[in-house]
């Protein structure tokens, strides 16, 4: 009788895992094959389309597929994605998505997958506002107006702003978090539309080992961070979201100016914002988890990246949007499901 309740349990905790689907970089968990298959089919989708955005090439293919757990929910959309780096390697990586299945494939898989763009690309920890910020840039306009929205607000608010030159150099949160993450997302918004994604990033690990000074000028033809403030403030005032004021930015520095990385294993974690719940004592932001202290320090030069080799620092000579052919489209068209030539919102998800 014993065995036979044993036997059951057993069943009972296998049945509770839900359904996995492997596929090249991507182990998923979810509650039945249906979804884990979609989110397996969107996470490869996004991996290559993010890459291509960002770095002007795909990424090559993990030595260990990537596991993602799927949680669906009406809670609100989240997610969380951990990286394990030493001695400028990526040594491991694990996600979590949650929500509408909707508002996961469209605005929580697309960011969290951004995020391993950025740590194949950076191989350490990136600065908050620029890691969480550009990420954001990869969801649906849903997500991003909402943050443009929030940034307005937080401008036309006396002394809730944080001025770039204490955000640029932030490693801890502070109590107002959302004025990070929206301002962080305005602002990578507003490089992006003056040089392209890949010369952000340049920008971006220049100044994690020359600083920000430094960057702008090299990168943008600001001469100070304060110029840009008052640009990117000026910007968001005199035009309506979304328009770009177009390209402006400079390739920046030429040249391999790598530095050294001292040996260091560093675990980073990102956490997306949810919806909050009535009956919660306290909403989750995204980059944060509750009662869990930022310690990072990014004047440690040991956890500073290497400045990427001279096709990064022109990245206008091979960046390119990713373009899928017909036939591509037909067979996955053909194999049932989604069609993965352009993700599809399932519903309207939560606003």
């Amino acid at each position: 009788m014993k065995a036979k309740h044993g036997l059951v349990l057993i069943l009972l905790s296998f049945l509770s895992m839900g359904a996995s689907y492997r596929t090249q970089n991507f182990i998923i968990n979810a509650p039945n094959p249906q979804i884990a298959q979609q989110v397996g089919q969107y996470a490869e989708y996004y991996r290559k389309q993010k890459a291509m955005e960002w770095l002007g090439r795909e990424m090559t293919p993990w030595p260990e597929p990537c596991p993602v757990k799927v949680l669906i929910s009406l809670n609100g959309a989240g997610g969380a994605t951990s990286f394990a780096f030493d001695q400028g390697q990526v040594l491991s990586q694990e996600m979590q998505v949650e929500g509408p299945l909707d508002r996961i494939l469209v605005s929580v898989l697309p960011h969290e997958i951004t995020h391993t763009v950025f740590a194949y690309y950076f191989r350490t920890p990136v600065p908050r506002w620029a890691d969480e910020g550009g990420c954001v840039l990869s969801e649906d306009d849903l997500e991003k107006q909402r943050h443009d929205s929030m940034t307005r607000d937080i401008l036309s608010t006396p002394g809730r702003k944080i001025p770039l030159r204490r955000l640029f150099t932030m490693t801890k949160y502070p109590n107002d978090v959302m004025v990070l993450y929206a301002e962080g997302f305005s602002v990578s918004e507003y490089l992006v539309s003056l040089g392209g994604r890949p010369t952000f990033l340049a920008f971006v690990a220049y100044a994690m080992n020359y600083g920000w000074d430094n960057a702008v000028k090299a990168y943008y033809r600001f001469n100070s961070i304060e110029e840009l403030e008052e640009r990117w403030i000026a910007y968001l005032r005199n035009n309506r979201p979304g328009q770009a004021p177009g390209l402006l930015a400079s390739n920046g520095p030429r040249g391999n100016e790598a530095s050294t990385i001292q040996s260091l294993a560093v675990t980073r974690q990102t956490y997306p914002p949810s919806q909050p719940v009535l009956e919660a004592p306290m909403p989750v932001y995204r980059g944060t988890a509750p009662n869990q202290p930022i310690s990072e320090d990014y004047s440690n030069p040991s956890i500073r990246p290497a400045t990427p080799s001279a096709s990064y620092n022109q990245p206008q000579q091979y960046y390119a949007q990713p373009q899928q052919s017909q036939q591509s489209q037909q067979s996955q068209q053909s194999q049932g499901g989604i069609s993965l030539g352009a993700p599809q919102s399932v519903g309207q998800g939560i606003r």
